[in-house]
């Protein structure tokens, strides 16, 4: 009877709670270069205007960031997001497309598996300025990040904006 209470005592909340402490606190830093896709430094009022909207987006974020990436061949990847402690990643991540959908005209997003306990992915295609795009979103309890990717496939933009997030976003736990 001992086992059980302590399993359903503390087991439960550690089962539960673990997402949430492998994932909060994080910090989050654009580094020069991803895959095939190098920071552009041209970009400075659309990374403010990202910032601009992350931050509104969610006000009680701890550090907000943008991008934009390119590769030579014209390949292009705006990835943005924020850190800060999130109570419900899944439904945060379903606000965030649709946040988007006016702005990117965007179909209905489908969740993709991240493969990571706690954190939520969903994809859609859209357009924007008569480009087609596919925008993923990737939300856990210590962190967003959301990317807008021209000329790769959904499966494709998904696999890269976990490769991306991989290298913005850092656990300070786990």
């Amino acid at each position: 009877m001992l086992l059980l209470t302590l399993a359903c005592c503390c087991g439960c909340p550690a089962w539960f709670g673990r997402p949430a402490w492998q994932q909060y606190p994080a910090d989050a830093a654009l580094p020069a270069q991803v895959a095939d896709l190098t920071l552009r430094a041209d970009s400075g009022p659309e990374v403010e205007k990202l910032k601009t909207e992350v931050r509104k987006a969610n006000l009680l974020a701890e550090d907000v960031y943008a991008g934009v990436y390119g590769t030579s061949d014209g390949k292009r990847v705006i990835v943005f997001g924020d850190t800060g402690f999130r109570l419900r990643p899944e439904s945060d991540a379903d606000d965030a497309m649709v946040r988007l959908t006016d702005t990117f005209r965007l179909g209905t997003p489908q969740p993709v598996d991240s493969g990571v306990r706690g954190r939520y992915d969903r994809c859609a295609t859209g357009s924007s300025d008569g480009t087609d795009v596919v925008v993923c979103t990737s939300v856990d309890h210590g962190s967003s990040a959301t990317g807008v990717f021209t000329r790769l496939s959904v499966d494709d933009s998904a696999r890269l904006l976990a490769r991306m997030r991989a290298q913005i976003v850092t656990p300070k736990q786990g």
